[in-house]
């Protein structure tokens, strides 16, 4: 790597890192009521919400990478700009474009950081997440239930028990199902019963009743005597198995079987799509940074700020109507997960050619204190 690609590399990672760890900390602030209601009201451990907490970050991660790559370009173009360094890149024969070299070397590093958080994001909507989730809801289940007291669990159980020698121990257990979708309630009374956590291909909490009775109510009542019996509380039943995340050419199958397309399969499609086309978003947000930073020189100290939270702002809508779109039927999940691409894309390239060709483009002047805007010839 050259001097030049090296200064500009270095240039561009302060800002970077400065933008990335002040949006971590205010992702972080707004979850603190929610961490601190699991550490205290819930009972949960430390290691426990920590891990949960790692495994949804990465959804965030995705999102802030190229926020701020976007903010350490503009910043450093703006400072090259306000220093005279790319006046005097100029003179010295140094063409501006030489220095896209090591901002798409830093941009493709962003590229590959929020695609991995983006493939990372997705693998926690599958096994992993479910397996936590139901760790932590079985814990919570765990503490939640009153021995002698009538215990009402997601408006679906009631349960009984007489005596919990430990917490996942139970005897005397009287379990009340209540009837939902069609399927009639269900009275269970058990002598024995164990709460455990489903594993490998069935996520979910299981309990595991010893010496019981079932009575079934509808149309026909059935009466049975057990030995075992096994009752899901949360999570998919033995029968139903568990697919995990479903892949793209899965959700493609299932969208072709529904008639009319199902809105929530259209959506997932839609989604899986992103997590691939997302991160490009690094690349353009990269070289929107030059534009940005040395139009921000002539129009004020705030503009490259103004400019590039604008552009944020305005991909963000561009997703939320991609979204509206699909749910309507009126885009395919394909197309509306590149249409924010390719429009910021667009807008960048005339941005960048109105750079290199020195077009003067007559700006507001955006200051602090506000006092208006203000033309500058």
């Amino acid at each position: 790597m050259k001097i030049i690609d090296r200064y500009i590399f270095l240039e561009l990672l302060p800002p970077f890192l400065i933008g990335l760890f002040v949006l971590v900390v205010l992702i972080l602030t707004q979850q603190t009521l929610m961490i601190m209601n699991l550490l205290v009201n819930k009972g949960l451990s430390v290691s426990t919400v920590l891990r949960l907490v790692l495994m949804i970050f990465p959804q965030f991660l995705t999102m802030i990478i190229p926020v701020s790559v976007l903010a350490a370009s503009t910043a450093t173009f703006h400072r090259l700009a306000s220093d005279g360094e790319i006046t005097a890149l100029k003179a010295s024969g140094i063409a501006l474009s030489r220095l896209l070299l090591p901002l798409f070397f830093f941009a493709f590093l962003g590229f590959w950081g929020s695609f991995y958080m983006s493939v990372k994001a997705s693998e926690t909507q599958g096994m992993s997440l479910q397996d936590l989730i139901s760790t932590v809801l079985q814990k919570k289940l765990s503490l939640g239930i009153k021995p002698q007291v009538f215990n009402n669990f997601m408006d679906r159980f009631v349960i009984y028990v007489d005596k919990m020698p430990t917490f996942s121990k139970m005897q005397g257990v009287f379990i009340y199902q209540k009837a939902s979708s069609g399927e009639p309630g269900t009275t269970i009374m058990a002598r024995q019963g164990s709460l455990m956590n489903e594993r490998d291909n069935r996520p979910g909490i299981r309990l595991q009743l010893r010496s019981g009775t079932l009575l079934r109510e509808g149309s026909v009542q059935q009466f049975v005597r057990f030995r075992s019996y096994d009752l899901t509380i949360l999570g998919k039943t033995t029968a139903q198995g568990s697919e995990g995340t479903p892949s793209i050419r899965e959700l493609k199958r299932k969208i072709r079987r529904s008639s009319p397309p199902d809105i929530s399969l259209l959506r997932d499609l839609e989604d899986r799509y992103k997590n691939y086309t997302y991160p490009f978003s690094c690349l353009i947000f990269a070289f929107l940074g030059i534009p940005f930073g040395i139009y921000a020189k002539r129009s004020g100290k705030l503009a490259g700020f103004v400019f590039a939270t604008a552009s944020v702002i305005f991909f963000y809508i561009l997703n939320t109507i991609d979204d509206l779109m699909v749910a309507r039927r009126m885009m395919s999940p394909f197309f509306a997960s590149l249409v924010p691409d390719l429009t910021l894309g667009a807008i960048m390239v005339f941005l960048l050619v109105s750079v290199f060709r020195e077009i003067s483009w007559s700006l507001p002047s955006i200051s602090w204190p506000f006092r208006g805007f203000s033309s500058r010839p």
